[in-house]
């Protein structure tokens, strides 16, 4: 079978599948900063899930800048092609950690403080080290659905036999995959997941504890898409730090459930370029705040927002807040009244098309049906950050992508290939269906666009 799919969508899916990563470093080093720190196996039903992602971003942020650098001679998809070559010759996880392992190890202690926070408020988690299954979350978020469902089956089977029924996890990306995504495509899913922030304020506000830093420190705060408008997490974060002595918040224009985009969501493979000018536009949004240290819930936006600073030449840090959190609580606590805190859930999109199978007959269907009803107003084009990068071009926009799957499932004459590609350029961060007055839910809709265009154009 052939693919219109892109070599660096492809070589990402094939590692992820095989080896459980997108950069198909591998278990055995995923899984090295939990050693020593974690019991092995869920703790009355409950674990600690690092995901594919924090695990290896670190080395994602240095090819991601030296990707900058080589951008003149060769694009994404070249380098794609020589990573499986360099995995035969077996100096790829090698040189890779010989570059950029010191950059990772920055996302490892992450992890790490993620979980002495959780142990220090006396949450009990255990790691299920390397047999800790793969979300596949990139599956979904490049349209393979049907790879998709294969594998978030397999995952249930596997958790249930570990007895695995709760999961916490730092990463709002595969937290949204198990929360949202699992259900949907997973019959009788019944794992529990929560983010970190949510355990950590819920926590904090039962015991009643307050922290001191020890130092003056102005921070901003930027809210992930997946954390805020996604899953509806905003007002855990602002309780925490309000709960740290010393800490300044001061936040940015965009903030919650209408943050600005930090230039991820997949975009960061498919289209690098478009991801830093979306990167550099949050940056400089967070630049303006005078803050001297820019937090955030999510290994992607910390990647991209370190390149940006970096693109700029700005000498700001960029942390996860777990890393704050544990610094202010190695210096001990105070005890204040405890409270029941009800934090708000907000609900941002409307509801999800349901698809009642993944054929094209079903999926065209759903489409036509769902695209039939923009008004083509273009009140979702004003907010997308990628039409922005794109000097506005329609077809990059999110209103030109809704039109022109609709186009592609009425049988208009335009090629999945072509239509892929300007799906490819969505950032997925949902400012389209926050803001869409006929109520369509965009960012499924172009997801669920790529499995069409995928399928469609396959070549047998």
């Amino acid at each position: 079978m052939g693919s219109i799919v892109p070599e660096v969508v492809s070589f990402a899916a094939k590692n992820t599948k095989e080896v459980g990563d997108v950069l198909g470093i591998g278990a055995d080093k995923r899984v090295k900063w939990a050693e020593g720190l974690l019991e092995r196996g869920p703790v009355k039903g409950t674990i600690f899930y690092a995901g594919e992602m924090y695990p290896v971003m670190g080395y994602s942020e240095g090819a991601f800048k030296i990707l900058k650098r080589v951008e003149g001679l060769m694009n994404i998809n070249h380098l794609a092609k020589v990573g499986p070559i360099m995995r035969k010759l077996g100096i790829y996880t090698v040189g890779m950690n010989s570059l950029w392992g010191g950059i990772n190890r920055r996302y490892e202690k992450a992890l790490q403080d993620a979980v002495k926070v959780l142990k220090g408020l006396g949450v009990e988690i255990g790691f299920l080290f390397e047999d800790e299954p793969p979300s596949g979350v990139a599956l979904h978020t490049y349209g393979l659905l049907r790879e998709f469902q294969e594998h978030a089956n397999w995952v249930h089977r596997r958790l249930k036999e570990l007895g695995v029924r709760k999961i916490i996890t730092l990463d709002p990306i595969v937290a949204t995959a198990f929360r949202l995504y699992y259900p949907e495509f997973v019959p009788g899913w019944d794992v529990e997941c929560y983010h970190f922030v949510e355990i950590v304020a819920e926590r904090i506000a039962e015991l009643g504890l307050k922290f001191d830093l020890g130092r003056r420190i102005k921070v901003t705060y930027h809210d992930p898409c997946y954390l805020a408008r996604t899953l509806g997490v905003v007002d855990e974060v602002r309780f925490i730090l309000s709960r740290i002595e010393g800490v300044e918040l001061v936040e940015p224009e965009r903030r919650g459930i209408f943050t600005g985009c930090s230039g991820d969501g997949g975009l960061e493979l498919t289209q690098p370029p478009v991801a830093r000018k979306v990167a550099l536009d949050r940056v400089m949004e967070l630049k303006k705040t005078g803050a001297n240290l820019v937090l955030t819930s999510c290994p992607a936006c910390i990647l991209m927002l370190r390149t940006g600073f970096d693109f700029i030449g700005q000498r700001v840090e960029v942390e996860d807040l777990a890393s704050l959190i544990a610094e202010a609580m190695a210096r001990g606590s105070e005890r204040v009244e405890g409270e029941v805190k009800n934090f708000k859930r907000y609900r941002v999109f409307p509801k999800s098309p349901h698809f009642d199978s993944l054929s094209l007959e079903d999926l065209s269907k759903v489409l036509k049906m769902e695209t039939d009803r923009c008004k083509k107003c273009g009140f979702c084009n004003v907010e997308c950050p990628t039409s922005k990068a794109m000097n506005r071009l329609e077809s990059r926009s999110s209103r030109g992508r809704v039109t022109l799957i609709n186009s592609l499932v009425s049988g208009d004459p335009v090629r999945p290939k072509e239509v892929l590609d300007r799906l490819y350029t969505c950032v997925l961060c949902g400012r389209c269906s926050q803001e869409c007055p006929a109520g369509l839910h965009v960012q499924e809709l172009i997801v669920y666009g790529r499995a069409y265009a995928i399928y469609s154009g396959t070549i047998p």
